[in-house]
């Protein structure tokens, strides 16, 4: 759940599906399953324990360090990161007797699910010292590497102690994004929240200094935390005197220092320009092999300079293989060079149109976007001439507005992604219903391709997502997330958006609030 989440597993090793959640949002209808028979035995998998809601505190008794991963059988992000979780677990129980990895068939074990509030695939989760309710998300890269990183960091100090120059100086030329906070008090209440810190952000070393002397070796006066980013850059976080250090600001703070300003997108850097947490980026698509194209960085890094912090500049080689991130914005090779501004929270979209890049005009692109006087950028294929000639319509983003907003027919859409084996499983129920449904006069059956169009204010999250316009004013959507069959979809549409048993439900809310009114009526009149 990155740039590309409404690509998901055809786009996972673009920059943008990294971007906008690693989570994937569930494909599968909501189904009401049994629980298999359990027991309290801790048993494994690949070096990976098998938990359910029996042997779930067994574990946690068993293991100073548990790291659980929730997933659904069917996600493919879960598929994909087994092996390697696999793996990670055996390097894992290998290094140490208190550290395993285990995973819960979310699926099928809803009580933990709910408990520990999994609302998507995968959810990880780190468990320390059998406490059942201290846990935290993981943190780190879902790879091999990241898995073991991350765990073997929990399992020593999360900061050592420098006492000598020598030792500080060794400290900062020879481990990897060196981070030494320098604490005046080593009783000080801030050094806790930069333990904390440290536990959180894996990508650094960190260490802490009291002596007189260091502080004087590194020029520091005051308590302040120091990220010896290279020879020449070392960013300073000042400790607030009267606030204490943040624990959150200090994080955003050594990631937003961690990435160039400028920084080329690429397998190796992917992760760094996600975890800076910056929600705005700026991505210069140039072809690397055009000289006069490779100039235009020189504007882009100008520019960079005052935005930093606040916008992310970030140029994509448009020979380097990632054509899906193109496509993702509604680009060819031909359009390039040029620049495309997104919002990751929002996923808002924002296009380039003057008439050469410069630092001047890539400025004033940036300004206009974050006073929000920009109008978003949305894709839309063009209306095929015979969009309404068969049963189940075709929309896109310029017919869209027109067809689901009509006040008086009711719209069910199915916006799907061509590489969806869910959404191509759904096709045939889906034509079955729209030829069910082709000679009503107010009922529309339509389907479009969310990966190619898009609609403003309407966030598809996984794929199929069924979503009911029904007829009337008000502009009313309702997402369908039951069973997928003609007979249910067919009770959802003539009910007007809702189901025989949600309809119960209702009608006896309503009757309940009656007799409380009348209730309350005759306590009035008394």
């Amino acid at each position: 759940m990155r740039w590309l989440t409404a690509l998901q597993l055809c786009l996972l090793c673009t920059f943008y599906t990294v971007a906008l959640g690693q989570n994937a949002t569930s494909e599968e209808p909501t189904k009401n399953s049994s629980e298999e028979e359990t027991s309290d035995e801790l048993l494994e998998e690949d070096n990976v324990l098998v938990l359910n809601k029996k042997n779930f505190d067994k574990a946690l008794e068993t293991y100073k360090y548990l790291l659980v991963e929730f997933y659904a059988p069917w996600c493919g992000h879960c598929q994909e990161l087994a092996p390697k979780y696999a793996k990670a677990a055996e390097i894992l129980k290998d290094k140490s007797e208190e550290v395993r990895l285990a995973k819960v068939d979310a699926t099928v074990e809803s009580e933990l699910s709910m408990e520990f509030n999994v609302n998507g695939y995968p959810t990880l989760k780190f468990f320390k010292g059998g406490n059942r309710t201290g846990h935290i998300d993981y943190g780190g890269k879902r790879d091999q590497d990241g898995l073991v990183k991350w765990m073997l960091r929990r399992l020593g100090p999360a900061a050592i102690v420098l006492d000598k120059v020598e030792s500080a100086e060794k400290f900062t030329s020879s481990q990897e994004s060196p981070v030494i906070g320098f604490f005046k008090n080593p009783e000080d209440a801030d050094i806790k929240i930069f333990y904390e810190a440290a536990e959180l952000n894996e990508d650094f070393t960190f260490a802490l200094a009291h002596d007189a002397k260091l502080f004087e070796k590194f020029g520091v006066t005051e308590d302040t935390v120091i990220f010896f980013k290279n020879s020449e850059e070392k960013p300073e976080f000042k400790v607030d005197e009267d606030l204490g250090l943040d624990k959150d600001e200090l994080s955003k703070f050594l990631k937003i220092n961690n990435i160039d300003l400028v920084t080329e997108y690429s397998a190796e850097t992917s992760d760094k320009i996600f975890a800076a947490q910056i929600p705005n980026h700026l991505l210069l698509f140039i072809n690397k092999t055009e000289d006069s194209q490779l100039a235009l960085l020189e504007h882009f890094r100008k520019a960079a300079t005052h935005f930093k912090g606040k916008i992310l500049f970030v140029f994509i080689d448009s020979d380097g293989g990632f054509s899906s991130v193109l496509e993702y914005f509604g680009l060819k090779s031909s359009d390039v060079p040029t620049l495309r501004f997104i919002n990751l929270e929002s996923v808002k979209k924002y296009a380039f149109d003057a008439p050469e890049i410069t630092e001047d005009t890539i400025q004033t692109f940036c300004r206009t976007v974050l006073e929000g006087n920009v109008k978003q950028n949305l894709m839309s294929e063009e209306i095929p001439a015979d969009w309404d000639k068969n049963p189940v319509k075709v929309l896109v983003g310029k017919n869209f507005e027109e067809v689901a907003y009509d006040e008086s027919k009711s719209v069910f859409v199915e916006f799907y992604a061509p590489w969806c084996s869910h959404c191509k499983e759904l096709e045939p129920v889906w034509e079955e219903l729209g030829e069910k449904y082709k000679d009503h006069e107010s009922v529309i059956i339509a389907k479009m391709d969310a990966t190619a169009n898009e609609i403003d204010g309407l966030r598809v999250r996984g794929f199929p997502n069924l979503r009911f316009f029904p007829a009337g004013p008000g502009r009313k959507m309702i997402e369908y997330t039951k069973e997928r069959t003609v007979e249910l979809f067919s009770a959802f549409i003539d009910s007007g958006g809702v189901l025989p048993e949600e309809q119960v439900e209702k009608d006896a809310e309503a009757e309940e609030s009656k007799e409380v009114a009348e209730e309350d009526k005759g306590k009035d009149e008394l």
